[in-house]
C-alpha cells in the first residue's frame, strides 16, 4: 500500500489535476451558504413567561372559556384604562346580576324603612318615659316650713328641668307694692320673686309657680324647703312605679326592635344580616360576570390580537389573547 502511494505522488501531472477537482467540489458545496449567519436550534421552555418579561407589555386572558360576543379593538388601536376590550357570551351573567343587584336594592329600602320604625319607636319610648318621670318630679309638690306656720305656699306647674333636688325659700320684706313681701330662692336655681296671695309667680326657670295663702299675719323668719321629687307625697310611691314601668317596657319593646331591624349603631340586627346577605350576592354575581370580560388594566397600545378572537368563536381559559404596550 505504501509503495502504491509513493508510486501515484510521483506522478504530479496525475496530482495537480486531482487536487483541483477536490478543491472545486469543497467550494460548490460551501458556496450555497456563503453571507449567511448561522443557524442555532433554540428551544423556548416557556414563551409565556419571556413575553410577560419584555418591558411595558401586558398579556390579557379570559379567565374561562366562551364563546365571543364583542371584540372592540384592532392592533396598533389606543386604549384607555378601564375600557372593555372584549366580552363573552353571557346571558345567564347579566341576569343574575340584575337579580342580585334587585334584591340588593330591596333589602336596602326595607333595612331604610325599618330603621325609620326603630327611630320612631324610640322617641315615642323616650316621650313617654319623660312624662313619667316629669309627672314624678312634679306631683305632690309642697313647702315644709322651718317652724310651724298657716300661711303655706302653693306650688302649682310642671317641673321640666329634669334635675332632682330642693328649692330653699327665705321671705323677706320689701317694697312691693301688693304685699310688701319679697322672697330669695336657692338650691335647683337661684333667684328671687315678688310673694303674691292671688296669683302665682314663676319659681325659677324650670317651668313652677308659687303662691301663698292669704293670712292675718305672714312670718318673714318662717324659711320653707320644696323637695323634687316628693318622697312624702301620697301619690310619690305611684308616679314612681309607673316610672319604673316606663323605663322597663321601653328597654323591652326597643330590645325587640333592635334585633328584628336594628339601628344606625346595631350590626346584628335580622335586617343588616339580610343586607349584608344581598350585597354579598350581588358582589359574587358581579364578579362572575366580570370573567366574562376584558378590561384595559392601563393606558396603552394593542401590539397583539389573537386570530381566533372574533365575534362567534370560541376562545379557551388563560390563552393569551390580547397584548398592550403601556408607555
Amino acid at each position: 500500500m505504501k509503495n502504491t502511494i509513493i508510486k501515484f505522488l510521483s506522478k504530479p501531472k496525475i496530482i495537480i489535476p486531482s487536487f483541483a477537482v477536490l478543491m472545486i467540489i469543497i467550494i460548490g458545496i460551501n458556496y450555497k451558504n456563503i453571507g449567511k449567519a448561522p443557524i442555532v436550534d433554540i428551544k423556548l421552555e416557556n414563551s409565556a413567561g419571556m413575553a410577560t418579561s419584555i418591558a411595558n407589555t401586558i398579556n390579557l386572558s379570559f379567565p374561562k372559556s366562551g364563546r365571543v360576543e364583542k371584540v372592540s379593538i384592532v392592533t396598533g388601536q389606543k386604549v384607555y384604562k378601564g375600557e372593555i376590550l372584549a366580552k363573552l357570551v353571557s346571558p345567564d351573567g347579566e341576569g343574575q346580576v340584575a337579580a342580585a343587584k334587585g334584591a340588593l336594592d330591596l333589602a336596602e329600602a326595607q333595612y331604610a324603612s325599618l330603621n325609620l320604625q326603630y327611630k320612631n319607636a324610640k322617641s315615642q319610648q323616650d316621650l313617654i318615659v319623660k312624662n313619667a318621670y316629669q309627672t314624678l318630679l312634679s306631683s305632690g309638690l309642697e313647702g315644709i316650713p322651718s317652724e310651724q306656720d298657716q300661711n303655706t305656699p302653693v306650688i302649682t306647674g310642671t317641673y321640666s328641668c329634669e334635675k332632682e333636688g330642693s328649692y330653699e325659700i327665705a321671705p323677706y320684706q320689701s317694697s312691693d307694692s301688693d304685699t310688701g313681701l319679697s322672697f330669695n330662692y336657692k338650691g335647683v336655681e337661684t333667684g328671687t320673686g315678688a310673694i303674691k296671695y292671688d296669683n302665682s309667680v314663676p319659681l325659677g326657670d324650670c317651668g313652677l309657680q308659687i303662691k301663698w295663702k292669704h293670712v292675718t299675719y305672714f312670718n318673714p323668719n318662717t324659711k320653707w324647703t320644696i323637695d323634687i321629687p316628693n318622697t312624702k307625697s301620697s301619690v310619690y310611691l305611684a308616679n314612681k312605679n309607673a316610672y319604673e314601668l316606663a323605663l322597663e317596657s321601653r328597654d323591652k319593646i326597643l330590645s325587640e326592635l333592635l334585633t328584628t331591624i336594628g339601628s344606625d349603631t346595631s350590626k346584628t340586627s335580622v335586617a343588616t344580616a339580610q343586607v349584608n346577605a344581598a350585597k354579598g350576592a350581588y358582589e359574587a354575581a358581579l364578579g362572575a360576570y366580570q370573567n366574562n370580560i376584558i378590561t384595559a388594566p392601563s393606558d396603552g397600545i394593542i401590539s397583539f390580537v389573537d386570530k381566533d378572537l372574533k365575534v362567534g368563536q370560541g376562545v379557551v381559559a388563560n390563552k393569551n389573547i390580547i397584548c398592550i404596550v403601556t408607555k
